[in-house]
């Protein structure tokens, strides 16, 4: 939908913002108007038995209670289709990255090119839920798994803000990293303070799949937010060390070894390795040992090149 947008980088943020501002004034009108006029106690009555088991929404709608319902039915049945079409083409996408190796399965379609497998996982899942009959258990946990989505997308781009990242470029002129920090802090904030345990279970899924997806090795790299974390505090460490001469106490020997390394690795000459044992033993397992070696060769030659590569 982003391609049919003649401008989408101001369209997107525009909609978006519209969007969210528009439901949260209707959410928070009805909410104010419910207050005023509906007593307190037929409005905390969850199960409307203050009213005979009907609904006090359905009781004002106009011109009949059924207009609620034939609206409620048909927003559930739409939002239904949607998840039905867009939740197995999601599942089909993740497997054919090759992330998850365990949904590999799921990267087979049929001649028309549709999810058969994914359907049917997702149409067992919202069954299995439906039976179980527990909907306000079921939408708590689904509302744990959005807000740690959403929570980790604001952690990434508050990561890739103040690490500086080269692929970063947000180009919303409003847009502050401290923003996002804020946006996964509520996230969090919302979820331990509703129920706590979930939260603590989301996390520990999410803790499980990410370690599941480390051990047995994604085929596609996009690049880890940790390396770049990895490299910016080594740099700030590195940056922070004082110029001047380090107390003896905390002196650590730095080592360099020039050796002429042969071409071939299994070819290396034992004399290199006891030179390097004993640099291993001059530090003792500390400081940090530079091995170099200088090529023969000139730098227009391809092979030299292609041999100083190897």
């Amino acid at each position: 939908m982003t391609g049919d947008l003649k401008d989408p980088q101001r369209s997107i943020p525009t909609g978006t913002i519209a969007a969210q501002l528009t439901t949260s004034f209707v959410y928070f009108s009805l909410a104010l108007v419910f207050g005023a006029a509906i007593d307190g106690s037929v409005l905390r009555d969850k199960n409307g038995q203050s009213m005979g088991g009907s609904m006090i929404v359905g009781e004002l709608s106009w011109p009949s209670s059924w207009v609620l319902l034939g609206g409620s039915f048909l927003s559930t049945f739409g939002a239904a289709l949607q998840c039905l079409c867009s939740a197995p083409r999601l599942l089909q996408s993740i497997a054919k990255d090759d992330v998850i190796p365990i949904l590999s399965p799921f990267k087979k379609v049929t001649k028309n090119n549709e999810p058969f497998l994914g359907l049917i996982i997702t149409i067992v899942i919202a069954e299995a839920a439906i039976l179980l009959g527990a909907m306000d258990s079921i939408a708590a946990v689904v509302d744990f798994f959005f807000l740690m989505c959403y929570a980790f997308v604001n952690i990434i781009c508050t990561m890739h803000s103040l690490l500086g990242a080269p692929n970063w470029r947000p180009r919303f002129q409003y847009y502050h990293w401290s923003l996002s920090l804020l946006g996964a802090v509520l996230c969090f904030f919302i979820m331990f303070s509703t129920h706590w345990d979930y939260a603590l279970v989301s996390i520990f899924l999410c803790l499980l799949i990410y370690k599941y997806v480390e051990w047995k090795g994604a085929k596609k790299e996009w690049g880890d937010g940790i390396r770049g974390l990895a490299l910016t505090t080594a740099q700030y460490s590195l940056m922070k060390i004082e110029e001047k001469d380090p107390h003896p106490k905390n002196w650590r020997p730095q080592l360099l070894l020039i050796l002429s390394m042969p071409w071939a690795k299994e070819l290396v000459d034992v004399r290199y390795l006891n030179l390097l044992n004993l640099a291993s033993q001059l530090k003792a397992g500390k400081g940090l040992t530079i091995v170099t070696s200088f090529i023969r060769g000139s730098v227009t030659s391809p092979d030299d090149r292609k041999r100083a590569e190897q």
